[in-house]
């Protein structure tokens, strides 16, 4: 059986860098038995209902401005595939799960390709990218979890997003915003306890809208929490940037042969 891996994604560029997160990822990658192939959500695709990417996927989509030249020149070899696609979604379908081919989504965003390039620079298995239903409680996004557990023997599933993103307050030096820090470590002790009830209601506390003035970046985390057999999850990554950025990440059903 493969992990579930929830992952703080940070920029684009993160590529590009010397991060400690992008150590953590290079090392999880090195540590990961390659599965059958992935199965991927990220904070960058919403639709209003659940949709698959296009099963010709096969090219990088440069969603974002602003940033190094080299960026935009950046290239990493990631398909999608036919036959994975048509069993997915057969299966969802089966567990009254609605789900449809987005045939116009025929590349794959930096929420993707930014980490899988790290954790894995020469990827030769299919990716399959689902999106982020707008439209889906944080109850109904964990069922939706639940519902892949039964991918997990042959695909890694990976939700990609942020535990911390309210870029409109982020700032650069070394201090950190405690309601930062507050809503971060609240999250890592949740998920270490596994508490549903608490990730569902987080909403309500009173950090939440701080650190996430639109919500897109949380919801994957839903996800990847009704994915993991064990509700406990290990943070694998810690790193605060531009003082409130968290880019924890969590590692669920651990492989003891896992670093």
């Amino acid at each position: 059986m493969n992990p579930t891996l929830f992952i703080s994604h940070g920029a684009p560029n993160l590529v590009l860098s010397n991060l400690k997160s992008k150590k953590s990822l290079e090392d999880i990658g090195r540590n990961l038995k390659i599965p059958k192939y992935i199965i991927i959500f990220s904070a960058h695709y919403l639709t209003k209902d659940l949709k698959i990417i296009n099963p010709k996927a096969n090219e990088l989509m440069y969603d974002f401005y602003g940033f190094e030249e080299e960026l935009y020149r950046f290239k990493y070899n990631i398909k999608s595939n036919k036959e994975l696609t048509t069993n997915l979604i057969n299966n969802l379908k089966n567990e009254n799960i609605n789900i449809s081919i987005d045939e116009n989504r025929v590349s794959f965003d930096h929420g993707v390709w930014s980490i899988l390039s790290i954790m894995f620079p020469k990827l030769e298995i299919p990716v399959l990218q689902l999106s982020i239903p707008i439209s889906y409680s944080s109850s109904e996004l964990i069922n939706l979890g639940e519902k892949l557990k039964t991918f997990k023997d042959e695909a890694l599933i990976i939700c990609s997003g942020s535990l911390t993103h309210n870029l409109g307050d982020a700032s650069y030096g070394s201090n950190i915003k405690n309601y930062a820090k507050e809503f971060n470590d609240k999250l890592i002790e949740i998920i270490k306890n596994g508490n549903n009830e608490e990730l569902i209601n987080i909403s309500k506390n009173i950090n939440f809208y701080k650190n996430h003035p639109s919500t897109e970046h949380f919801l994957p985390l839903y996800i990847a929490f009704g994915n993991a057999i064990n509700k406990s999850g290990k943070s694998f990554n810690s790193e605060m940037l531009f003082s409130n950025i968290s880019m924890e990440s969590f590692i669920f059903d651990k492989d003891e042969k896992i670093n």
